[in-house]
């Protein structure tokens, strides 16, 4: 089982020119029934990019869309995640400015989950972690 990061349903949602193709791909896969799992907090992100971009109107289609998902365990974001992305932090020296993504980590380790389909390099940095796009 992986990980869905946010920037997947964005470029997804966005049908991104460069990366839409391969975000779909993906989403197409768990759609088939590929197990995959997300967070509440890769939602958040994806629903504030959409407010962002003024396009919260597209929010309660997003969130219906992620709902009929079977296959896509939503895993809540809970402050041992947050506490647990602390100590990933401090024992691999990393900057705190990728708190979201060691919160991510954070719930892959809780989750026995070591993939992520991510475009964010960010994700090459965190040890245990293994970034797929």
């Amino acid at each position: 089982m992986r990980f869905i990061d946010s920037n997947i349903f964005i470029y997804h949602l966005a049908a991104d020119p460069r990366y839409g193709g391969r975000a779909s791909e993906i989403i197409g896969r768990v759609e088939e029934g590929e197990p995959a799992v997300t967070s509440t907090l890769v939602l958040i992100q994806v629903c504030s990019y959409l407010k962002v971009k003024r396009r919260e109107d597209v929010i309660p289609l997003f969130l219906t869309f992620i709902r009929s998902m079977p296959n896509l365990l939503k895993a809540e974001t809970t402050i041992v995640d947050l506490l647990s992305a602390m100590e990933i932090q401090t024992k691999q020296s990393l900057k705190w400015s990728l708190w979201d993504d060691l919160t991510i980590a954070a719930q892959m380790k809780r989750l026995g989950i070591t993939e992520i389909y991510s475009n964010d390099r960010d994700f090459d940095t965190i040890q245990g972690v293994r970034r797929i796009f």
